[in-house]
């Protein structure tokens, strides 16, 4: 009865800090936006397209390349705290770049666009290692049928806190007495500030051993065996094939605020709103996903995540028809929604996974998903190129067509996958 106790005590503290981590988060990464905050920075440096989608390549690609060489260096360790806190190492450079962009005078406009590209790629890097890790976590800490409660929560008021930091990007960017890039600068170091909060709360975590690998094995050995997990598990193969569709909405994701300046007239203080209006989509979609997976099942959920996604762009187009700048700036927002609740549909393809694999093979497939999903990383660069060759509609409309596709065909429900040779 006392150990029971002990356990829930731990498994309340344990909750507490992820839901923690996940709240400070959030608002964080909104003052450090791929889709807002760095996009016009690039763009006001360089005036690119380009550069500007390769903000967009760099975020996906730290993300997914470290997927499968950290897989193979943890998956035989029972805890994977520190690991996770290795990858938080990454967000001091955000701290480091907001003090560069304060004293901005004595440096060159190509030395901060460096900087920026710089920071940005090693920031993703380091949530790419700290992100695999700590979803094992939460696989470990939250019980199966508590995690759609956890993420909802944590998308829910984590975005709630990064709805509001949308009104202080608007009011720094468009206060006359911050000259550029100094306005950026202060978004940043304040960016730095939330995600060392954040990082205080996950320490509090006290991680639980799990079930692992007996031993390491060569990563080249490893290499050669992931095929065998594919044919395992082909639900596993389904499920990111659809979480890919939906990604692909990535080829317009640092478009929408440069359409919305350049086609529809629209000024750049706007962006502000757009992360209000976005950081509200997340936290409408945190609780619908949530809710939805533990009602139908995150399987089936997954392709509703690709219809609302595929609705952002779509709405963007039509912005173009309505009448008057009201009209324009209420269906872009509207759009922002829309691209809020598809990006945090990512809790569905996580749980859809880990509600599929077992315990040991958590982390290893968790590093195939991200790995298999690693050409999308190309998608913003791709989005990119079309927009200089065919313009903002054809980038839209391939952004809405690719993920409806996810809604295609629906993902069986099975037992878990048997666990893998070299697990106990």
């Amino acid at each position: 009865m006392e150990k029971h106790a002990e356990n829930e005590k731990i498994r309340w503290r344990n909750f507490m800090a992820l839901l923690g981590d996940s709240i400070f988060f959030y608002p964080a990464v909104a003052l450090f936006e791929p889709t807002t905050t760095i996009p016009l920075l690039i763009d006001r440096l360089t005036g690119s397209s380009l550069l500007v989608g390769l903000v967009g390549t760099l975020r996906l690609a730290g993300l997914r390349l470290p997927a499968l060489p950290i897989a193979n260096l943890v998956k035989h360790r029972e805890r994977k705290k520190p690991w996770v806190l290795y990858g938080c190492l990454g967000r001091i450079l955000v701290g480091l770049l907001g003090v560069a962009l304060l004293v901005s005078k004595h440096l060159s406009d190509q030395l901060l666009v460096g900087l920026v590209l710089f920071t940005h790629l090693f920031f993703w890097l380091g949530d790419g290692i700290a992100a695999l890790t700590w979803t094992d976590i939460v696989g470990k800490c939250i019980p199966e049928d508590q995690r759609g409660r956890f993420f909802g929560l944590g998308q829910s008021f984590g975005n709630l806190a990064a709805f509001g930091v949308g009104f202080l990007v608007k009011w720094i960017l468009d206060n006359d007495a911050l000259v550029f890039p100094t306005n950026y600068g202060i978004l940043f170091v304040s960016a730095f500030v939330l995600f060392m909060v954040s990082m205080g709360s996950f320490i509090l975590v006290k991680e639980p051993p799990g079930e692992v690998y007996e031993e390491a094995e060569p990563f080249m050995q490893f290499i050669r065996r992931l095929p065998e997990y594919l044919r395992k598990d082909p639900v596993f193969v389904q499920i990111v094939g659809k979480i890919i569709l939906i990604g692909l909405g990535g080829l317009a994701l640092p478009f929408y605020v440069l359409y919305a300046k350049e086609k529809l007239g629209l000024p750049g203080g706007v962006a502000g709103y757009f992360i209000s209006a976005q950081t509200l989509g997340m936290v409408v979609g945190g609780g619908l996903w949530g809710y939805l997976g533990d009602t139908w099942g995150h399987k089936r959920t997954l392709g509703y995540v690709g219809v609302i996604q595929a609705l952002a762009p779509v709405a963007a187009l039509l912005a173009a028809l309505a009448p008057g700048y009201a009209g324009r700036l209420v269906i872009m927002l509207v759009s922002y929604v829309l691209l809020g609740m598809g990006q945090c549909g990512w809790i569905v393809g996580t749980n859809s996974i880990l509600e599929t694999v077992t315990p040991e093979d958590r982390t290893v497939y968790l590093a195939l998903s991200s790995t298999l999903q690693a050409p999308l990383f190309l998608a913003p660069f791709v989005g990119g190129l079309l927009v200089v060759v065919g313009g903002y509609t054809t980038v839209f409309i391939l952004a809405a067509v690719l993920p409806a596709l996810a809604k295609v065909r629906a993902i069986p429900e099975v037992e878990t996958a048997q666990p893998s040779i070299g697990a106990r």
